[in-house]
């Protein structure tokens, strides 16, 4: 009796599963690690934040980044006068981002306050 109530309880269980699968597949479509996605979706899917340790690698406090294709973007107060910084390091940039038809092998940026484009190149 025991094993009954077990199986029918599995295969309802089941059941809502695959109804959950199906529901989320059909309504976020496929994504599976064989399907090619777009670079800036894998960029965005792997991005992280690397919150503040209090001791880096110089035993200095380290800053808090976002981190997007190999890029770290530091923002943070200036101790002395709490003047609001924006830090771009590109010296681990994935090579995908980097334009290299140009003479310079720049990164494409638009950056944007409020909005209003401050930088664009």
């Amino acid at each position: 009796m025991l094993a009954k109530s077990v199986m029918l309880r599995t295969r309802r269980l089941a059941a809502t599963i695959a109804t959950v699968c199906k529901a989320m597949t059909n309504r976020f479509g496929r994504s599976t690690p064989s399907a090619l996605q777009p670079l800036h979706h894998e960029l965005h899917h792997t991005a992280r934040f690397w919150p503040v340790e209090t001791a880096g690698f110089d035993g200095e406090e380290t800053l808090p980044a976002l981190e997007l294709g190999g890029v770290l973007v530091f923002v943070y107060l200036e101790a002395n006068s709490a003047e609001l910084r924006v830090s771009i390091d590109l010296d681990t940039v994935d090579q995908r981002l980097v334009r290299h038809q140009e003479p310079d092998a720049t990164v494409p940026m638009h950056i944007t306050v409020q909005g209003d484009t401050v930088f664009r190149a």
